[in-house]
């Protein structure tokens, strides 16, 4: 059987643990208490075809519009 220390912040080193690995805390009220391993569902924060509406003849034709008011030529010596 392995012994760990606690430090003052409350902390445990579990040598079998990996970084940023979730663990819940169960306190069994007899002096023991289980730590499990927790699997963290991720999921995409953009799913395939979620920003499909954002794309549309008529948003890009008023994106064109607006960047043809903004773009400028070339500017130099020979352009002026």
């Amino acid at each position: 059987m392995k012994t760990l220390a606690v430090d003052k912040y409350q902390r445990v080193r579990l040598p079998d643990a990996k970084g940023g690995q979730r663990l819940a805390y169960t306190n069994n009220g007899d002096g023991t208490f289980l730590l499990t391993v927790v699997k963290a569902d991720t999921k995409e924060p953009f799913p395939k075809g979620s920003l499909r509406h954002l794309f549309t003849k008529e948003r890009d034709a008023e994106e064109t519009a607006i960047a043809q008011g903004c773009l400028q030529g070339p500017i130099g010596p020979d352009n002026e």
